[in-house]
């Protein structure tokens, strides 16, 4: 977990760098977790219905934007009961595995691991500015979503 925190510190790379590796570290985890979860509550985790444009737009462009900009006030209220980066990023990622489950009870497991990532990131990021961690954040996001998205477009 060190490991994953000093990476995710390395505000001094390039952003694409940046981008890439945190996609890796949000992906990999999050995939077996998937695998794991969609196994063993197979009725429980989320559908993507609806005209293919629509979900691939809605899960490349609108979510990890519109969650981007979501996460930006829950960090903000976080950060107010506790100066500590790790448990304002657990925090963080507790919500938003709440949200989550709203829509599919085992979805909130799903995406714990890449929200915590996001968060970390979005952290990270806003020591330099706030633009910057909301851009990079999404597009960590976004990366995290195109595979889903490559599967609805395949399964389709």
């Amino acid at each position: 977990m060190k490991r994953i925190l000093h990476f995710l510190s390395r505000t001094d790379l390039p952003a694409r760098t940046y981008v890439w590796r945190a996609a890796v570290i949000a992906f990999i985890p999050s995939i077996m977790i998937s695998i794991v979860v969609t196994l063993a509550l197979p009725h429980k985790t989320p559908t993507f219905d609806g005209p293919v444009a629509f979900v691939v737009f809605s899960m490349l462009i609108l979510s990890p934007w519109i969650e981007t900009l979501l996460m930006w006030p829950i960090l903000w209220v976080l950060k107010r009961f506790t100066r500590n980066q790790l448990s304002i990023a657990l925090g963080s990622m507790a919500v938003w595995a709440i949200l989550h489950s709203l829509a599919a009870p085992a979805w909130g497991l799903i995406i714990a691991w890449p929200f915590f990532i996001f968060s970390v990131c979005f952290l990270e990021w806003e020591k330099k500015s706030k633009i910057k961690a909301i851009v990079i954040t999404a597009l960590v996001h976004t990366c995290q979503n195109a595979i889903p998205v490559i599967a609805v477009v395949l399964s389709s």
